[in-house]
């Protein structure tokens, strides 16, 4: 099955809070990319669910703040073995914390080759 990602991602363990119109939740990543993040939690929000979210990276003392929308979800389910969680697309980075994001995940990534499996 081909990857439907269009930007690398590396795994890393942040906190991430998150802000909707009713709640201010934290949780802990799984991973991130240039263009979004996967937050572990049992409880993710619904599809295009809008929230606040803020994180940092280590080694980076920049504070990453914007809006995302919950693009995917996976709820906890004794027959499925993905981690519960949702999926965040990243939707208003400044330019310097896309920067900052692109070249954290560049450095991280175990590998700079393309990935071949289909």
């Amino acid at each position: 099955m081909r990857e439907r990602r269009g930007e690398p991602r590396v795994e890393v363990d942040v906190e991430v809070h998150y802000r909707t119109a009713r709640e201010f939740l934290s949780a802990y990543t799984r991973n991130v990319s240039g263009g979004g993040i996967f937050v572990r939690t049992q409880h993710p929000l619904g599809l295009n669910q809008v929230v606040r979210v803020r994180f940092t990276l280590p080694g980076i003392t920049h504070n990453f703040e914007c809006n995302g929308t919950v693009v995917w979800a996976n709820p906890p389910s004794s027959r499925n073995t993905l981690p519960a969680g949702m999926g965040i697309k990243l939707e208003d980075l400044d330019p310097e914390a896309r920067t900052l994001l692109s070249d954290f995940v560049k450095t991280m990534a175990p590998s700079s080759a393309p990935d071949r499996r289909s």
